[in-house]
């Protein structure tokens, strides 16, 4: 009997084995959660107040970076500000850009298919928003999966991508009377998104977030509204409202974070059925 105590005594003083993976933004998290059992833990490394396009890392984020047991991030083309912290680990990690047949979008909208560094030539170009892509995130899953299998959930990740692929093909299905629908965007952060939905290429205010347009872009931009009969405006957090509602003041607003950062609590799928639901509103005929 007192073996035995002293047997559950130390058991319970000691402390549970956990690992832990950082992940570069909050879509990475929320698909590494839905992969992992509870003795995981995930940590989202860029914070809600802060501005993606102008990322500086606190020295409590450069620590999470250095210590966690697995590195999930983007890339140095599109996170440059991560690259001397990743290069200095002495443990693994997943950059999506690194995975060969990488679907890869150029700022320009002009969707594109890549292999490894046949593409470093577009790279200055290279449209970020991978994570918005379920072909890419398929991928990603794997090579996550490969890099850190301890604490995987059962039938992870081929369960997880089983579900991906039916559920954008359900996404596909929801919005496909509403392919032609002109809808207006401040840039143009849903192509990896809207592409494969077969949604219609949006009227973009500006190519970056922290430009706006001239005056004489402007008047073209609500000449272009005016005779496409735009109604609908997919509005990121960051984009210029004012503008916004200048040109198309009488659109429809949808409010959606390509970031996922007003949804913390959505698993990936969630998040994506969530974005349809609010395109699907935007571009519904007005009744």
């Amino acid at each position: 009997m007192r073996r035995l105590w002293l047997t559950s005594l130390l058991l319970l003083c000691s402390p549970a084995w956990s690992q832990t993976i950082v992940a570069s933004v909050e879509p990475l998290s929320k698909l590494i959660r839905s992969l992992y059992g509870p003795e995981v833990e995930v940590v989202t490394l860029m914070q809600a107040n802060q501005n993606p396009h102008q990322l500086a890392l606190s020295p409590r984020q450069a620590m999470l970076v250095k210590q966690a047991d697995l590195m999930v991030w983007l890339g140095a083309a599109v996170e440059a500000p991560l690259a001397p912290l990743v290069a200095r680990r002495d443990r693994p990690a997943v950059a999506l850009l690194d995975l060969p047949d990488v679907v890869r979008r150029d700022g320009g909208g002009h969707d594109h298919e890549g292999h490894g560094d046949d593409h470093a030539q577009d790279n200055a170009y290279l449209d970020p928003h991978l994570w918005l892509s379920v072909a890419n995130m398929i991928l990603l899953s794997d090579a996550i999966a490969a890099a850190m299998p301890t604490g995987l959930a059962d039938l992870q990740p081929a369960h997880w991508q089983e579900q991906a692929r039916q559920r954008q093909q359900n996404l596909r299905d929801r919005v496909a009377s509403f392919a032609a629908v002109p809808w207006l965007t401040y840039h143009h952060p849903w192509g990896y998104f809207t592409d494969p939905l077969g949604l219609a290429e949006p009227v973009v205010v500006s190519q970056q977030l922290d430009a706006g347009p001239g005056s004489r872009r402007f008047v073209a931009l609500a000449a272009e509204i005016r005779e496409r009969g735009v109604q609908c405006m997919v509005r990121e957090p960051e984009a210029r409202t004012a503008m916004l509602q200048r040109l198309c003041a009488g659109c429809r607003v949808e409010a959606l974070d390509p970031l996922g950062r007003d949804q913390p609590e959505l698993s990936y799928l969630d998040w994506l059925d969530h974005l349809g639901s609010g395109f699907e509103r935007c571009l519904q005929e007005r009744k």
